[in-house]
């Protein structure tokens, strides 16, 4: 069975314990975890938070009824308001999901600077996550807010058609991804991001490192 930098192994854990060390390490970023403590302690924290984002999508995606039957194919402007409805929703429901991202981030911080420190590095560099996770999620808000934004514009270009076609207004994402200026800061924290994953999968310094023992 494979084991981890402190020679522990999924038979020699618990949920109940990883729950304990991470709950209990919140505040105390001394130490180390290694990667099995870390990333099941990340599923619990993103996990709750995970079917929380679903439960607010559902709830404000949902169109009125009268949208939905005002909405008839081949004639675009009877489905101008229910695209409308949704682009004004997923605006929100982006914004929820960059707040709950960020709390989970905070939530693993000092985890996250306890497992680089299993991998022998600075638990600073743990600091990278919620801004990264920010930056990231900030840049998508913000393309989806500008894609509402352009919504009536490119509906009136399509009403303008002699003969529109529904597809056209399917098709507005794909014109407004488009037309968008990259996102640097969204962009970088992208990268930020897949370092540190890539940091946090790799397995941690065999024996003792300038951070203590590894963890048993």
């Amino acid at each position: 069975m494979k084991r981890d930098s402190g020679g522990r192994s999924m038979a020699d854990v618990s949920m109940a314990q990883i729950a304990r060390r991470g709950v209990g390490g919140l505040f105390d970023a001394r130490g180390r975890d290694d990667r099995m403590q870390y990333w099941l302690f990340l599923i619990l924290v993103f996990g709750p938070l995970v079917v929380l984002q679903f439960i607010i999508q559902f709830a404000l995606t949902i169109p009125p009824l009268d949208l939905v039957m005002a909405t008839r194919p081949g004639v675009p402007a009877a489905g101008a308001p229910f695209l409308q409805h949704q682009f004004r929703a997923m605006v929100t429901v982006t914004y929820a999901s960059l707040g709950l991202h960020l709390l989970g981030a905070l939530l693993l911080l000092t985890a996250t600077a306890r497992r680089l420190h299993d991998r022998g590095r600075g638990g600073w560099w743990a600091l990278a996550l919620p801004g990264a996770v920010f930056a990231t999620g900030l840049g998508q808000a913000r393309r989806m807010a500008e894609m509402a934004e352009r919504m009536p514009q490119i509906l009136a270009e399509i009403e303008k058609k002699v003969r529109p076609d529904f597809a056209d207004l399917l098709s507005f994402p794909a014109k407004m991804q488009a037309s968008a200026e990259p996102d640097w800061p969204s962009v970088l924290g992208g990268l930020i991001l897949l370092w540190l994953v890539i940091e946090l999968v790799r397995a941690g310094t065999a024996g003792p490192n300038r951070y203590g023992p590894p963890q048993r």
